[in-house]
């Protein structure tokens, strides 16, 4: 082909027919660049395809790492739960005319801090990556970066709450003997995921325990206190159970978009 219009170029300035031949040098300038722009529509048509693949696996990732996080979501709501259950049951002994130290500590001994963990490894390699731009639908990529925003801030008040109110609400069972004799556990269980009170029951302990209670100074204190932290695993539910809804919502929006795209 190139070397037709070669010979048909040289044919050309040889019989001295400038007119034709430029007629013929535009005709193939025309020729080259629309064959440089099907190229390149061929290449940005298999680069789309390309990125397209992308996009839905890592739509298809985003989705696995939400039900990880469910579950990780679902065993921290257990456990707040049991908590706040645990202090209510305590507070009731704790109101009753003669307060019974055996029962609150069967229930505020085991009143412990849980870390709730972040899943979202698809999310942290879109980000350092940059190809959070790979989705397409700007109105989805705003809602998962809104998502991962509301989860890192729920992770990070539990945290808080655990590092201050729990751990305080924890040293104050120990040293205001609260509960039968207890220790400080010095074992972090699974990299900080939870902590326990190791107790050791001693007989004549019980005594000295119920009658502190007697004082209604430091009766009224540790009232307080088990309110607080009952309350504190109420703040924690409602964090959990909104983030379990938007987790539904997030895995929603995405399988709808993989199946309409």
């Amino acid at each position: 082909m190139f070397r037709f219009f070669r010979t048909l170029r040289q044919s050309l300035i040889g019989k001295n027919q400038s007119g034709k031949y430029l007629k013929y040098a535009l005709g193939e300038i025309v020729l080259v660049v629309i064959g440089i722009l099907i190229a390149l529509q061929i290449n940005t048509w298999n680069e789309g395809l390309v990125n397209k693949k992308k996009e839905k696996e890592y739509l298809n990732n985003l989705i696995e790492d939400l039900k990880t996080q469910e579950n990780l979501v679902n065993t921290q709501i257990r456990h707040e739960a049991t908590m706040r259950g645990n202090c209510e049951k305590a507070l009731k002994y704790l109101n009753a005319e003669k307060i019974p130290g055996d029962s609150v500590s069967k229930y505020l001994e085991t009143v412990t801090r849980r870390t709730f963990v972040v899943n979202d490894p698809t999310f942290q390699d879109l980000k350092s990556s940059g190809n959070i731009l790979l989705i397409k639908d700007s109105d989805l990529r705003k809602k998962i970066l809104s998502f991962y925003q509301y989860l890192d801030y729920s992770a990070l008040v539990i945290q808080t709450s655990n590092e201050t109110s729990v751990a305080e609400f924890r040293h104050f069972l120990i040293n205001h003997s609260v509960v039968n004799v207890n220790y400080l556990d010095s074992l972090t269980v699974a990299g900080g995921v939870n902590f326990t009170i190791n107790t050791v029951e001693v007989p004549w302990a019980k005594s000295i325990q119920e009658e502190k209670f007697r004082d209604k100074n430091h009766l009224f204190k540790v009232l307080n206190r088990v309110a607080a932290r009952g309350r504190t695993s109420s703040v924690h539910l409602d964090l959990m159970n909104r983030l379990q809804k938007r987790i539904e919502q997030m895995r929603q929006e995405m399988v709808d978009y993989i199946q309409q795209s």
